[in-house]
């Protein structure tokens, strides 16, 4: 038996670890497309556009409000009817000293006003500081959406490199049991062994093959959830190969914890919350404070078939005098909003710092497993090698050859789990880092 080749094919194929095929698409590029594609951050691109229309519209309100009216009547009777007396003709015509008048049927009137705000309690500037405030919140809840994207762009990318890792071993496991069934065919017609060896080793095979169609199915539906969130064609795309054994070193990505809270946007956004709520505290406030506005009206008339025109000065002072009654209790109420958002700011900053040092020492602890599992995979590799020696000496049995079988199988998939978890792992803290 080719000992030396059973044991390069175990070995060597699955330090590769990858087996895909079809269009080649890097890591990075999935990213690429995902930040183009993704439905989500197409959405959260339209919020911050329609944010941009809101601070837009509340810059107008520092423009004078302009208004025109026009209107036009007929009346069934005239709007004007009474009598004119003239004396000197009653008394030359008793009787006819009177006679009726009547005018104003119909006519056409259009006015025109414009009134510029002076005072109104700085409700328009802080109204324009409130727009200015939500279109940064739209803005840091894009860069979350980004994040989130990454990191379930990588987590879906290398689960899938880690099944195919687990396919290249059943490869290897499959090449392997082929020629222990060989060699144990052989032994049975020599009279060596009994027949129920080698109905151990093909029900081997069927476990194996069976494995195989669950993880082909595993494989597929990862690739098609990762093509979705890529927006790509779910039947033509694929990964190209990546060394997924060989990760790189969690120091080379550390950021201290305080540092690292400065680019968390969850702390932003509550910032961002505690600046609202202190303007809204103004805004109520200014709704009970005097509001001064001046301006103009130009007026147009058209009755008695005369054009008449006429150009009037305004000023309006308006003081809520009854709205400061219920205007109290609501700054009030908007000032322990304001100290609610603090407390919640106050809250997040030392939760935010805890959850980034976990998220650091669960990566370095997903980093120690890879080298436990290593090391599991030498041993399991050296126990296959001798126990493949013994078995063609004919001192080892077919129980312990299909354990160490077993034993090479599980200790190669579980440092491919414990590399794909560390770079689960990785993804959590650069999401929750940069």
């Amino acid at each position: 038996m080719k000992k030396t080749l059973i044991i390069a094919c175990l070995i060597g194929t699955t330090a590769s670890a990858q087996g895909a095929v079809g269009q080649a698409v890097s890591l990075p590029a999935c990213i690429e497309m995902a930040l183009q594609n993704n439905a989500e951050l197409r959405n959260a691109q339209l919020d911050i556009q329609m944010s941009d229309e809101d601070k837009a519209s509340a810059m107008t309100n520092y423009f004078p409000q302009v208004s025109a009216t026009g209107a036009g009547f007929v009346g069934a009777k005239d709007l004007m009817r009474g009598e004119m007396e003239m004396p000197a003709l009653a008394a030359m015509m008793p009787g006819m000293g009177s006679f009726p008048l009547s005018m104003i049927k119909k006519g056409v009137v259009a006015t025109i006003t414009a009134m510029q705000p002076i005072y109104t309690g700085g409700r328009v500037v802080n109204g324009n500081r409130l727009a200015a405030v939500q279109q940064e919140v739209r803005r840091l809840q894009m860069e979350m959406n980004e994040k989130d994207v990454r990191q379930n762009v990588q987590q879906y990318y290398w689960k899938l490199v880690s099944l195919r890792g687990n396919i290249t071993t059943l490869d290897a496991v499959d090449e392997q049991l082929r020629q222990v069934h060989s060699l144990t065919k052989n032994y049975l017609e020599a009279g060596m062994i009994n027949r129920n060896d080698l109905l151990r080793v093909e029900l081997k095979q069927q476990e194996v093959a069976r494995q195989r169609l669950t993880l082909d199915n595993g494989i597929e539906l990862v690739r098609m959830l990762l093509a979705q969130l890529c927006g790509a064609d779910l039947e033509s795309f694929d990964i190209v190969s990546e060394n997924i054994l060989e990760p790189q070193a969690p120091e080379s990505v550390f950021k201290p914890a305080d540092q690292a809270l400065a680019s968390r946007q969850e702390l932003q956004l509550l910032d961002r919350a505690v600046e609202a709520s202190r303007l809204q505290v103004r805004m109520e406030r200014g709704k009970n404070l005097p509001s001064l506005a001046i301006g103009a009206s130009g007026m147009y008339y058209n009755v008695m078939e005369k054009n008449q025109g006429n150009l009037v000065g305004l000023a309006t002072l308006s003081v809520p005098v009854s709205g400061w009654w219920s205007g109290s209790h609501a700054v009030r109420k908007a000032r322990l909003k304001l100290e609610q958002d603090r407390n919640t700011l106050n809250d997040a900053n030392e939760k935010l710092q805890i959850d980034i040092i976990a998220s650091w020492n669960n990566l370095q602890e997903a980093y120690a497993q890879i080298e436990i599992a290593r090391r599991s995979v030498r041993q399991a590799d050296e126990n296959l090698r001798l126990s493949l020696d013994q078995y063609d000496a004919g001192t080892l049995g077919m129980t312990d050859l299909l354990d160490a079988i077993t034993l090479y199988t599980q200790s190669h998939n579980s440092l491919l789990t414990a590399c794909a978890e560390y770079q689960s792992r990785l993804a959590e803290y650069q999401r929750k880092t940069e």
